[in-house]
């Protein structure tokens, strides 16, 4: 169904593009930091759910859609960008809180944190203009195109969930030294400048770039 060289090639360049820290390992190790294990399992969960409705809607042919509709890529992208803005406003509103010597903690347990990664993952309508322009180049002409591209984004979806849960693994594992309030009012803040920048860069983003 498809060439190995051209399987292995894609294996190989998804796992380097994964692996590259970036908006989402950034979000994965601030919430494996500051909530746990679990909790940074989960959005990472959400985020590889948002990543999975993302290539469905390529296969079904709306990256197309947004590439010639600008409307419609405006209407996600201006939505998107609110969502992050939000999430970052709250992020701020949290770390600016006094820290008490007494209190143990001001980060309080992360509540729907799945849907917080599925959401964040969606904000980008571009990561379809992405994937409708990576996935084909690892597409054989002597195979049907379209169980190549199935294929080929489930094993992008495996990998993204497996490789980004190693780095919610791995962060957990120091999550000791998160405990003090005042590192954890640092994350937080961390927190929500990635989520400003992510929105700063989504709103900015042109749908021809």
């Amino acid at each position: 169904m498809i060439e190995l060289p051209l399987l292995f090639a894609f294996v190989l360049a998804s796992a380097v593009l994964i692996l590259i820290p970036g908006p989402n390992v950034a979000l994965i190790a601030l919430q494996s930091a500051l909530y746990g294990r679990r909790s940074g399992l989960l959005v990472v969960a959400g985020l590889t759910s948002g990543q999975a409705v993302q290539i469905l809607l390529v296969l079904a042919g709306l990256s197309a859609l947004l590439s010639v509709w600008g409307i419609a890529f405006t209407v996600l992208k201006v939505l998107g960008a609110l969502y992050l803005l939000w999430l970052a406003f709250e992020a701020f509103a949290i770390a600016s809180k006094t820290v008490d010597s007494n209190e143990k903690s001001i980060i309080k347990p992360a509540k729907n944190v799945f849907w917080r990664g599925l959401l964040v993952a969606l904000a980008n309508p571009k990561t379809m203009l992405f994937h409708a322009a990576f996935l084909p180049q690892f597409v054989s002409v002597q195979y049907s195109v379209f169980p190549q591209l199935i294929l080929l984004g489930s094993v992008f979806v495996c990998l993204a969930f497996l490789l980004d849960s190693l780095w919610a693994i791995a962060i957990s594992s120091v999550r000791r030294f998160m405990q003090n309030p005042r590192v954890q009012r640092w994350l937080k803040w961390g927190t929500g400048f990635v989520y400003l920048i992510m929105g700063v860069l989504v709103f900015t983003r042109k749908a021809s770039s």
